[in-house]
């Protein structure tokens, strides 16, 4: 099909004016790996025409927050007021109890409008967790990692998750061609059709490693990069980045099987990556001992089996405190 004709049949197919069969025809379309590719810069084209409203709340309990403490707007101000004294004594009770009623209701959906809305799926320290959603798309959950996912089914225009830690995402294609996307935090933003990849979302750094299929990055300031297989994302201060091609990617889903890929890997390093994994404050004792470095592949399903490990690599002792495990030198 010829791009012109295929470009107007997307942009019908974003505005949800297809029949079936033109949705068919999309869906055999997409069996293309080429044509992938052309979907997302059609669709962004559709996106820069046709800007999608998405409602500020935290704007909107600022709002609310102002009028509940008592400050109203010139246009309030200006509408006619409830005079309650003229309301019979049974009436204006009942008009205070709803009041009240209504104004709490309002205040729970604003502050907990994440647990009314999402269901959290987690993971605990030192065990992964695997879930299917409801799409079927397949998510394994490293530790200590929660992923978000909305309560009452995906929207009609995207399946939108929320991550924080560390997952490998296996998307399922839909037939309506559904978009999954992950939000990353700091304005990070995953937005795939159908691929596996892992995605890492911690307060220190941002990546992500694709293993098949194509992924586009929104990033801050309105950035957007396009992945390839085998492609590994970091985010770096300043909002910098790099796409590399890692010689050993293994590094990146080593923890599925509940291993760690250590190579060249300062103590430092690995005493953050034991934080992230079992939970475990770990320090060290001096400057030195933080930087020796070690290599290897181990498999660890408990902190002390990774604390024996290093006692054979390193002339180290672990001391165990009440909250915190300390490793010095002998």
């Amino acid at each position: 099909m010829e791009k012109p004709v295929m470009k107007r049949l997307l942009f019908d197919f974003f505005s949800e004016k297809t029949t079936a069969m033109q949705r068919k025809l999309i869906e055999e379309w997409l069996k293309e790996p080429p044509n992938e590719e052309l979907y997302y810069q059609y669709l962004d084209a559709w996106e820069s025409e046709n800007p999608q409203f998405f409602p500020d709340l935290d704007e909107a309990m600022k709002r609310y927050q102002v009028q509940l403490t008592g400050t109203v707007s010139r246009k309030a101000a200006s509408e006619p007021s409830v005079n309650l004294q003229r309301l019979p004594s049974l009436s204006r009770g009942r008009w205070y109890s709803s009041l009240v009623a209504a104004c709490v209701l309002i205040v729970a959906c604003f502050l907990f409008r994440k647990e009314l809305m999402y269901q959290t799926l987690k993971s605990a320290n030192a065990h992964s967790s695997t879930y299917q959603l409801s799409d079927g798309t397949t998510v394994l959950l490293n530790a200590n990692s929660t992923l978000l996912i909305p309560r009452f089914g995906f929207g009609s225009d995207s399946r939108e998750v929320e991550l924080e830690g560390e997952a490998d995402f296996t998307v399922t294609h839909t037939k309506s061609n559904k978009r999954f996307i992950v939000n990353m935090g700091d304005h990070y933003r995953i937005e795939v059709l159908g691929t596996q990849f892992v995605a890492y979302s911690r307060s220190q750094e941002k990546r992500v490693f694709l293993s098949h299929g194509k992924v586009k990055l929104q990033l801050p300031q309105g950035k957007q990069i396009y992945m390839k297989p085998g492609n590994l994302f970091t985010s770096g201060s300043n909002d910098s980045f790099n796409i590399t091609v890692p010689a050993k990617p293994q590094k990146y889903t080593a923890w599925k099987e509940q291993l760690f890929y250590f190579d060249n890997t300062m103590l430092s390093e690995v005493a953050r990556q034991m934080k992230e994994r079992f939970n475990v404050e770990v320090r060290i004792a001096d400057t030195i001992l933080a930087e020796r470095r070690i290599g290897g592949i181990y498999r660890a399903e408990h902190p002390d089996d990774l604390f024996h490990i290093l006692s054979e690599l390193l002339p180290i002792e672990v001391i165990q405190n009440q909250d915190h495990v300390e490793i010095r030198n002998k």
